[in-house]
Order: C-alpha cells, then structure tokens, then sequence
C-alpha cells in the first residue's frame, strides 16, 4: 500500500533530522505491495534501515468520545499500558525491516506521536507495549511508593528482537529506547544515532541497576498479578509488593450543539 500524503510528510521530517545528525539519508521506493522499510542511512560505515510509523489517533479513545451525547460531560480514562494497536504497527515495522537488511545492518523503528485531540499520553503508552511497563505499589520501610515494573507484561521489544532500538518523537522531543533482546545490542548501542542523542537514550537495564524501576526476569510469571508479585518480592526482599495499580490518564469531554470540547 502506497503511503499517504502525512506519511509522506512524516517520512520527510525524519530525513530532515537524520541528516541534521550528519547521517548519509536515502528514501526506498515503495510500491504497491512493497514490504520495504522508509529510509536507508549511513554513517561511520555502518548502515541503517529506519520505519517511520505515527501515533495520530487512538480510536478506541476517539471512540469513546464521539459517544458522548450532547449537553452530557464525561471523564474517559484511557489506560496507559500496554496496547494491541501498537503492538500490531510494531510487528509490521519488524517486518519491513527484517525484509531489507543484512543480518549486520541496524534497524531503527522511529515513532512520531504528536498530540491530538484523540491521543493521550502516546509516549507512556509505547514504553508501556515495548517494556511490558506496569505500574506496582510497594512498601518499604512503613512508606509506601508507586514504581515501574519493565517486563511485568509480555514485552514487545522481547517478541520482535530485529528491532534494535525505538525512537519516540513527541512535539519535536526524541528519545531513544535501546531493545536489550537485539543481536546487535552491542553494535547499535556504539552506533551514532545512539551516541548524537546520548542524553535522551532510555536503557531499561542501566535503569534498573540505579534501582529507580524494578525489572522481572524472563521466567517470571506474567500469567498471574499474585504470582508476579510474590516473585518479584522474593527478588527485592526489602520490599512489599502489595499491588499492581491501574496506569491511565484522564479527559473531560463536553458534546455541546454537537461539537465537543476536550480538557486533558
């Protein structure tokens, strides 16, 4: 399927970073039943292949406000894990780029999440899908706290290991979320686009050694909240997992003479 004219401008903008950032930048040529990946770029002799996808709309949010009766106010809540949405748009991603490059060459997912009436939170909500990311209550010490858990959930970046890394631009700010699961972990981690944005890349197991989230190991048991919890107590013993919480964000929506007004 060919791209539409925003994808396009999409594809375009992320050109323009990428040879912001001193990268060589070729667009492939799509075709109606091509599988191929947006660009190609080069840097430091070493290739990358890079799909650029958009986070525009949630239509179940989108949905659930077109659903609100005239004269009525309604709080919707939309639920910041993970979502099959994304899921499904970063399969195709793994996709494409595993249709175009060499076992040796970097594949980068770039995501463009611009804000709109009918997305909330798209940042949150693609860490969420990436990291299997759950919000946990614990205790320690008579205090309780609300933590991030990564792979608490089943985790994208586990399930589609040909993608090496995630680049999430929202409103013009980028971050990079490094795949810990990558064959190229390694390579793309040294890699220029890892190191030109330095400040803004996001490694979940760095992290996790600060202690600022925890991490569940990969045969923990995602099957089951209690199970998940007794585990991860038995791993930092110097907590109380008591429970996982819900992670949403909130809009107030009021249909008036059929238009909606919208507060997040």
């Amino acid at each position: 399927m060919l791209d539409t004219p925003m994808q396009d401008l999409n594809r375009e903008a992320v050109q323009q970073r990428l040879e912001a950032l001193g990268f060589t930048v070729h667009p492939i040529v799509e075709t109606e039943d091509s599988r191929q990946p947006d660009l190609v770029v080069r840097a430091d002799g070493a290739t990358m292949y890079v799909e650029v996808k958009t986070r525009d709309e949630d239509h179940v949010l989108r949905d659930k406000m077109e659903a609100v009766r005239v004269g009525e106010t309604a709080e919707i809540l939309t639920r910041l894990d993970k979502h099959n949405g994304l899921s499904r748009q970063i399969e195709h991603a793994s996709t494409q780029l595993s249709a175009a490059a060499a076992p040796d060459d970097l594949r980068l997912l770039w995501y463009r999440a611009n804000r709109s009436p009918f997305v909330h939170d798209a940042f949150d909500q693609i860490v969420a899908t990436l990291y299997g990311m759950k919000m946990v209550l614990v205790e320690s010490a008579s205090r309780q706290e609300q933590r991030h858990c990564a792979y608490a959930g089943y985790a994208d970046f586990h399930r589609f290991q040909e993608i090496d890394g995630v680049m999430v631009e929202v409103d013009g700010l980028i971050t990079l979320l490094l795949n810990p699961f990558s064959p190229r972990k390694v390579a793309f981690t040294a890699s220029r686009i890892a190191r030109v944005v330095h400040p803004s890349v996001f490694d979940v197991e760095r992290v996790g050694e600060e202690g600022t989230l925890f991490i569940a190991d990969g045969q923990a048991p995602r099957h089951s909240d209690v199970e998940m919890l007794k585990y991860l107590g038995s791993k930092y013993p110097t907590f109380e997992f008591l429970r996982f919480l819900q992670h949403c964000a909130g809009t107030v929506m009021t249909a008036i003479d059929g238009s909606q007004r919208v507060s997040n």
